[in-house]
């Protein structure tokens, strides 16, 4: 799921890390937990690309009984990847107890529409405590070569590379199963002949009720993003693009508000932009990963992946 929840970091602090052994999350394909909220428990399923928050559905979040934040505890976030283009989100530091650990003070954002449909909410890996948190899927193939991978910050799930000339913020989704990416990031990466355009498109549900169109990429044998094998790469298009590369394309949600998205970039002052590029690895390069180590005062994530001579 990409969902930018930047916009709590001036209102809430972030979650401090405290010094204990390193916490282990089996992951199938994503970790599930239990949180408690006062009288309530609620399951979550763990995200690797969200900054250290607990983001819910608004439906379960409610019944709990928690309030907004007095002051400012209120607003309109508008994203094109939700249904209708915004969402109403309300946010609070709320007393939140996980896997029945004592209660601890976390930044929470409860969300209308809802953002995942698997379970109430999603939890940052970023909310457990401690130097060192590990993911492991048992799905993996086991072995492999280790991978280092600089964040940008202690508590920033994004690692940022530079294609093209452009300023690229990578992100871990191993819900999606592609590796998805915005326009202007396919761009950078058909500039440097990384990867080529195929006729195929697709639909990618980021969260409930988003169906979004992508086009899907032929990745250059070899090819590597931040040091991980490009397998199954896609870049987002219009609705109208979709059609066009396939009469049989399934008809997706998405409007002219995605269209920022989707603005392919063929020259540094040529015409829009469209939105900072972004590319979210998925469950076809991550899916080969035993092994995710998020360290936090390296600032680093640490993989062990076993990838196939073909690349997944």
């Amino acid at each position: 799921m990409r969902l930018r929840m930047r916009f709590l970091v001036p209102v809430l602090l972030a979650v401090p890390a405290a010094a204990q052994a390193p916490r282990v999350l089996i992951a199938d394909p994503e970790p599930i937990v239990t949180v408690r909220i006062r009288d309530s428990e609620l399951p979550v399923r763990v995200a690797l690309g969200v900054p250290a928050a607990l983001l819910l559905n608004a439906k379960p979040a409610l019944e709990t009984g928690i309030k907004p934040f007095p002051v400012v505890g209120k607003l309109r976030f508008s994203n094109a990847l939700l249904p209708g283009g915004s969402a109403l989100v309300r946010f609070n530091r709320i007393g939140v107890g996980i896997e029945g650990a004592p209660k601890r003070k976390l930044p929470t954002a409860w969300i209308e529409p809802e953002i995942t449909a698997r379970t109430a909410g999603v939890l940052s890996i970023f909310v457990f405590e401690g130097d060192r948190v590990v993911w492991l899927n048992p799905r993996a193939p086991s072995g492999g070569q280790s991978y280092t991978l600089v964040r940008d910050g202690t508590n920033d799930p994004d690692v940022i590379t530079r294609i093209g000339g452009e300023k690229i913020r990578v992100t871990f989704a191993p819900d999606s199963p592609v590796t998805i990416m915005n326009a202007r990031a396919a761009a950078a990466l058909e500039a440097e002949g990384l990867v080529r355009r195929a006729n195929r498109v697709g639909l990618w549900e980021p969260i409930p009720r988003a169906r979004l169109p992508w086009q899907a990429l032929v990745p250059r044998p070899g090819a590597t993003l931040v040091g991980l094998p490009l397998i199954r790469p896609a870049a987002r298009v219009s609705e109208a693009e979709a059609k066009a590369i396939d009469s049989r394309a399934e008809a997706g949600t998405s409007t002219a508000d995605d269209d920022a998205d989707t603005i392919v970039v063929k020259g540094a002052r040529e015409g829009r932009r469209g939105r900072s590029p972004w590319i979210l690895v998925g469950a076809d390069v991550l899916g080969n990963c035993s092994r995710i180590e998020l360290d936090r005062p390296a600032k680093v994530w640490r993989l062990t992946c076993a990838f196939s001579s073909s690349g997944g």
